[in-house]
């Protein structure tokens, strides 16, 4: 029961992480994905991958003023190099003055139990098939199935279980064994770093809360996202692998030594945008990532009136995007500078 208790709140923080940090496409959830049927032995080709040597720094930071008052931006990206190993002193520079941080994530609050998490986990495990339990095949077209089959075969041809999956969930896991085999992680293991930092140095971490009244319901709103939107999220997912995934390996090691102007990739931007926009037709959901993004704009203004060294970690997208944080700050007249 204990185990299936966990399930339940990890399906909520699903929800929470993969919504609102929007740091990966969807169906990036390894921990309650369910486990892969194995093929006999597959000769798989040869992947070319990324590897970061030695210690990487990252990007710069972010300053935004108001007055004395500063908070410093750290722009996370996904993915990054698997073995790379990070450490920034600009980041132990800050967080030796800083009063508070602004992690790139958030509380969940939800009324769950054990009886209700058991549900829970049972409703996510049925929406994650398509309806009347249909092959991905019979849903795509054959074209678009013809793609992503021999794209599966290429980096997750153990992976049979996706053959079972709606599309933009299999869309998610078809991106996320790409990566890994490419030498890269979709995991945000930099911001889980500046977290420990500051615990080490006592510095106070603020963070949004989200308040899940209806957990139930929003997982009913996921299932009844619009065939067409996933199909959408399915051929920017398909594109990117085809034609950009050298751009994503760029971008990782871009990251690395702090080359912002090539982690500007529009399209990126576009297959993360597109997935989301599917999910985003559940008003449940949309409503929630709203509730997200007012609370934690409203923490980062009330730390730049009244705390003079502040930290943030944002994830890049969030900075970039039409109406991301750094157009919203200078909006409110907030001086920008950047790295």
């Amino acid at each position: 029961m204990v185990k299936t208790y966990a399930k339940g709140i990890a399906l909520c923080c699903l929800l929470w992480s993969g919504l609102l940090l929007a740091q990966q496409p969807v169906g990036d959830q390894a921990d309650i994905a369910e486990p892969a049927l194995e093929d006999s032995i597959i000769e798989e080709p040869a992947i070319e991958e990324v590897t970061i040597f030695g210690e990487a720094a990252g990007p710069g930071l972010w300053k935004i003023r108001n007055g004395d008052n500063t908070l410093y931006i750290l722009g996370t990206a996904t993915p990054l190099p698997k073995k790379m190993t990070w450490r920034s002193r600009e980041i132990e520079s800050v967080l030796a003055r800083a009063e508070r941080l602004l992690p790139a994530g958030g509380k969940v609050d939800a009324d769950i139990g054990p009886i209700k998490a058991v549900q829970l986990y049972m409703q996510y495990r049925k929406l994650r098939r398509n309806d009347d339990k249909d092959s991905l095949e019979s849903v795509l077209s054959a074209e678009q199935f013809a793609r992503f089959e021999k794209l599966r075969q290429r980096y997750a041809p153990r992976q049979r279980d996706m053959l079972k999956l709606r599309p933009v969930l299999a869309a998610g896991e078809l991106w996320r064994e790409a990566v890994s085999r490419s030498g890269l992680s979709s995991r945000n293991d930099i911001n889980k770093t500046v977290e420990k930092l500051a615990k080490a140095r006592k510095v106070p971490i603020v963070q949004p809360t989200l308040r899940i009244d209806d957990p139930k319901g929003m997982l009913a709103e996921v299932g009844k996202i619009p065939l067409a939107a996933e199909l959408a999220c399915m051929d920017s997912t398909l594109d990117r692998l085809e034609f950009d995934l050298g751009t994503a390996r760029r971008q990782a090691e871009a990251w690395a030594v702090g080359d912002i102007d090539a982690l500007r990739s529009t399209s990126a931007l576009a297959q993360r945008e597109t997935c989301w926009s599917a999910l985003m037709q559940s008003p449940k959901l949309a409503a929630a990532r709203q509730q997200f993004d007012d609370a934690w704009l409203e923490l980062a203004y009330e730390s730049l009136e009244r705390h003079k060294v502040t930290l943030a970690v944002v994830p890049m997208n969030e900075l970039f995007r039409s109406n991301g944080v750094l157009e919203l700050m200078r909006a409110r007249g907030y001086l920008v500078e950047e790295p």
